[in-house]
């Protein structure tokens, strides 16, 4: 089964313009490391304009740890299809960058351990959350010279008992498979503007990106807290517009089974300082998780 690109050419580059564009992103990309304490981490999916530094801060840190076999890459479903919570089958995807395979084992055996989850590719086909993830791992598998598979999973429903279902059992897959993975949870955080159809406050254009971080950080002290609960509890409160909690989540439960003891922001950005329009603002953060 091969998964074609839906948004090369949009959110990414289609030609050779991605690899100089991540070749920017990456100047300061060091060694890879053979530590790998880093056990998950949160990455956005906006076009690469606006996030796609911010993502490539989550994916240095882990090259720097150790590539892992396999990213399990969780992301929302903006389109509604296939199965609410799909984890894509055997098979490849492919980008600009070329192939990466599904790692069918791990995918299958999620699955049968997961009470909620299916094997479905539909949710999966023009979804751009776990796509924009991709090309990171592509670009730094090459450059480390190795084959790296993932696990893409969309969620359609987003809340505790997904997190936990799902956490426990990429974990315990992973162990019976004896697999080293990184979970990544693909989100991003406040949408704020008329474009959204949310505007909780109002203030000056130029203070308005740092009322977002404000409510952003209300979400993000919660998740390196490990306190699943805590950031379910602060977007309900706020009515927060953060649109990947379930994957965050369940990279939080997976993380505690895996030996987790810390989690650090590598890096926060919002659209505003790209697009400097208050129409639509979305936030960004780069997090990791370690041992």
């Amino acid at each position: 089964m091969i998964r074609y690109p839906a948004v090369a050419g949009s959110f990414y580059p289609d030609d050779k313009e991605l690899t100089l564009m991540l070749e920017r992103f990456f100047s300061d990309l060091g060694e890879e490391g053979d530590t790998r304490r880093i056990t998950a981490g949160v990455a956005p999916h906006a076009g690469y304009i606006f996030s796609g530094y911010t993502a490539s801060r989550t994916y240095k840190a882990i090259f720097e740890d150790g590539l892992p076999e396999t990213f399990v890459i969780l992301g929302p479903n903006h389109t509604g299809l296939g199965s609410p919570i799909a984890v894509h089958p055997p098979g490849t995807w492919i980008t600009p960058l070329g192939e990466v395979e599904v790692d069918g084992e791990l995918a299958k055996e999620i699955a049968k351990i997961s009470g909620i989850a299916d094997l479905d590719d539909l949710a999966h086909k023009y979804e751009h959350s776990i796509e924009v993830q991709v090309p990171f791992i592509q670009y730094l598998a090459e450059k480390a010279g190795k084959e790296v598979k993932i696990v893409p999973i969309t969620l359609g429903i987003q809340d505790e008992d997904v997190a936990e279902d799902l956490g426990k059992a990429i974990y315990e897959a992973s162990k019976e498979l004896g697999r080293d993975v990184v979970v990544i949870a693909s989100t991003d955080f406040m949408h704020y503007g008329p474009v959204y159809g949310y505007v909780p406050f109002r203030a000056h254009a130029e203070e308005i990106p740092h009322r977002i971080k404000e409510w952003d950080f209300r979400v993000i002290r919660r998740i390196l807290d490990f306190d699943v609960k805590g950031m379910f509890r602060e977007l309900r409160e706020m009515r927060h517009t953060m649109c990947g909690p379930g994957g965050v989540g369940t990279a939080i439960v997976y993380s505690r089974l895996a030996g987790a003891v810390e989690a650090e922001l590598l890096h926060y950005t919002t659209s505003f300082e790209v697009s400097r329009s208050t129409d639509a603002v979305v936030g960004y953060a780069s997090i990791v998780f370690r041992r």
